[in-house]
């Protein structure tokens, strides 16, 4: 049920009216709508629209993928590392020509793929609400 607004004011509120500054760019109807609804927000009128919030699933599926993103980021983290600590933590996971051709590996490599990706920029895919695989 509730949505934490991150703001940066650069002045003091109490100076006059809040702006925001929208960018025209292949964004400018998401930004838009995001400000209108934050808007909303602050003089009380509603929440956020349900459309704008991911479901549970993908709530999930995000996590994981951003634990990705920080696990690798931590180093060279192998793939069978990232399967046995975040994707299969009660799985025994194998090594050697077993790993090579598990369908866990495959599993594995496919949401590493999809976590660079979002990384790279598919996230703008989610804000402007645009679902479906990130590629």
């Amino acid at each position: 049920g509730s949505i934490r607004h991150r703001v940066w004011l650069r002045c003091d509120p109490a100076d006059g009216p809040l702006a925001a500054l929208i960018p025209c760019d292949a964004m400018t109807s998401t930004r838009f709508q995001a400000v209108s609804e934050f808007e909303q927000w602050l003089r009380g009128r509603a929440s956020a629209s349900p459309l704008s919030r991911p479901t549970s699933y993908q709530a999930q599926r995000l996590d994981l993928l951003l634990s990705i993103l920080d696990l690798r980021g931590e180093g060279q983290v192998s793939s069978h590392e990232v399967a046995r600590r975040l994707i299969y933590p009660r799985l025994d996971i194998r090594r050697g020509a077993a790993w090579k051709s598990a369908p866990e590996r495959r599993r594995t490599q496919r949401l590493i793929r999809e976590a660079e990706a979002l990384a790279a920029g598919g996230y703008r895919a989610l804000l402007a609400g645009q679902g479906g695989r990130q590629k």
